[in-house]
């Protein structure tokens, strides 16, 4: 088992977990695995005013990043994608020099609670989330799995967006999407 770390990203684990909460609504065991992986992938980063960072999933793995680091969906310097994988990749947006963090098969295994709720194989039986929770912050960094990688290509677009005005509801998307704006060509997802 690994000695529980006295700070995650900076902060205190207590002010870690309030941290979370206060953002994400609760404490739940994906963010607060997040928060290792971050921890993880800065580590090897090392500080850079010109951080983005990549998620490859849309659940709890977003809000953490959101809460630890300076990239937001509004912002531009963090990108979703959904892989459904929980891991990250962090990186310096002028060198392209980053770090990738992930769960560790192995290191999940050796925390039961964690394995179940990973994996999700209690059947039938909900698993107490903040014991969870007590087993990811046993287990921390034991947890995860990171090395340095080179990005192929930043991630976000840093080049403006033409837009115009849709001619059929008037409002105003990237001119790139086509003739119409993706709503009144059919995409829409409201009626």
């Amino acid at each position: 088992m690994s000695a529980l770390p006295d700070q995650i990203c900076g902060i205190s684990r207590q002010d870690y977990l309030i941290k979370l909460e206060e953002f994400h609504g609760h404490i739940s065991p994906g963010t607060v695995m997040g928060g290792f992986l971050v921890d993880a992938a800065w580590n090897i980063l090392g500080e850079t005013p010109y951080i983005n960072v990549v998620v490859e999933t849309v659940v709890c793995l977003p809000d953490s990043v959101q809460a630890l680091t300076p990239c937001t969906l509004g912002n531009g310097f963090l990108q979703v994608l959904d892989w459904g994988k929980f891991a990250l990749t962090m990186y310096d947006r002028m060198t392209l020099q980053g770090a990738r963090a992930w769960m560790s098969a192995e290191g999940i295994e050796a925390f039961p609670l964690v394995a179940d709720w990973y994996l999700r194989r209690a059947e039938g039986e909900k698993v107490e989330k903040i014991r969870v929770v007590e087993e990811i912050m046993a287990g921390g960094h034991g947890l995860v799995r990171s090395r340095a990688v080179t990005m192929k290509a930043p991630l976000k677009d840093s080049a403006h967006v033409p837009t115009m005005a849709c001619p059929s509801c008037g409002e105003y998307y990237p001119s790139r999407q086509g003739g119409l704006c993706p709503a009144c060509a059919g995409q829409a997802y409201y009626s």
